[in-house]
């Protein structure tokens, strides 16, 4: 099973409660469309019931893995499984499921809970600290319907969607960044906290997906012929297109250059190298200490250390993260573990040496601690938790 298969699964759930968005029902219809080339408005009074209409639809977006008739389906669909005992779970069941703040397993698996001193601890939220020219902070959270800031002739706007946006506000009139104006030229940041993540658009229009404990330190207005700023953690990026203005962003001990581009880059210090991955476009990685450079192509990953080394990747498995699941792809519990405290604000100890498994799979993000630590039991890791942190056995 793969990240689109539970993003189908989820979108079906949606539309069949009447809870999608339209770009969600279109994003729908158009999966069934490609792949069936037929019309995608279901009758669903010709089915019995909602269950078979369901069955139905994950049957023609190729998605057999989603389809289990022996167990019970829930709102929500959870997959994970430690790749060295996958032989053992396929014999007694994969699917994970949850409802009303439940967890659910194939009956033929043995729930074990998390042993706890602790309450359990929340998911993350979208919210951030805002940092503007003049030093000012601003807090923003779900909580605010809409923030409006004057900064030096920039309206900085957070709008219906929860998105941070940067436009030119003179005698009354918007109008986005893109031009020659004249304009204060300032620097703004915008952080997140452990337990935090958000969404901007700047001043060019290109859009920033930044993830927990992360950084952006970016002009209020693009000037001259490049756009730069400055990436601490992680961000997945859609660069505007604009002609002879290079977008470069800085992230330790590397840049990465591109005119117009889908890209999401993982800089956080805790992390061994920083990775890099293109979903669309190309663009143009540096390692600033030997000024070695490699072009990326879609699908490819680089790992910049004190070398930059490419591979081919499923793209993602890296964005996962922006559409609300943590994945593991060949993870190890150490590299979970880095996760789990970014978005939960926990630390590790590892009692003893664990087995030297790795992990395959998708977990929603919404679940609370306590729920992803149960999922993560069923690899034969154990964890307890006290106070703010988990104490991994095995």
């Amino acid at each position: 099973m793969n990240i689109r298969q539970v993003e189908i699964s989820k979108l079906v759930e949606k539309y069949l409660h009447d809870t999608a968005t339209k770009e969600e029902t279109e994003k729908l219809f158009l999966w069934y469309r490609s792949e069936m080339n037929a019309d995608s408005h279901w009758d669903l009074d010709a089915f019995e019931d909602e269950e078979d209409l369901k069955l139905f639809i994950l049957s023609k977006i190729d998605a057999p893995d989603l389809i289990e008739k022996q167990a019970p389906v829930y709102r929500k669909f959870y997959y994970l499984v430690s790749a060295a005992s996958l032989a053992i779970f396929m014999a007694i069941g994969l699917y994970f499921y949850t409802n009303n703040d439940q967890m659910y397993v194939a009956p033929t698996t043995v729930k074990k809970a998390v042993k706890q001193k602790a309450i359990d601890i929340q998911p993350g939220t979208n919210k951030a600290i805002l940092t503007l020219s003049d030093g000012k902070k601003i807090i923003l959270d779900d909580s605010q319907n809409e923030v409006v800031i004057n900064d030096g002739g920039i309206k900085v706007h957070k709008n219906a969607k929860g998105i941070i946006e940067y436009t030119l506000n003179r005698l009354g009139k918007e109008h986005s960044l893109t031009g020659k104006t004249e304009v204060q030229t300032g620097y703004n940041t915008i952080q997140t906290p452990i337990g935090g993540k958000f969404q901007l658009t700047l001043a060019d229009g290109s859009k920033v997906w930044l993830n927990s404990a992360s950084s952006l330190r970016f002009p209020v207005y693009f000037s001259g012929d490049n756009r730069t700023v400055e990436l601490k953690g992680e961000a997945y990026f859609e660069v505007a297109k604009t002609q002879n203005k290079k977008f470069t962003v800085r992230s330790g001990n590397q840049t990465v250059e591109v005119l117009g581009t889908h890209f999401n880059i993982n800089a956080y210090s805790d992390e061994p190298v920083i990775t890099t991955t293109l979903i669309e476009g190309a663009i143009r990685v540096v390692e600033l200490n030997t000024q070695k450079f490699q072009i990326l192509k879609p699908g490819e990953q680089s790992k910049v250390h004190n070398d930059i080394k490419i591979q081919k990747k499923d793209t993602q498995a890296d964005i996962a993260w922006k559409d609300g699941y943590f994945y593991f792809e060949n993870s190890s519990i150490e590299t979970v573990m880095r996760q789990l405290g970014r978005w939960y604000g926990i630390t590790a100890r590892y009692e003893s040496v664990l087995p030297q498994q790795h992990f395959e799979g998708a977990i929603s993000t919404n679940l609370t601690l306590l729920e992803v630590l149960e999922i993560l039991q069923k690899s034969n890791v154990h964890f307890s938790l006290e106070g703010k942190e988990v104490v991994v056995m095995p």
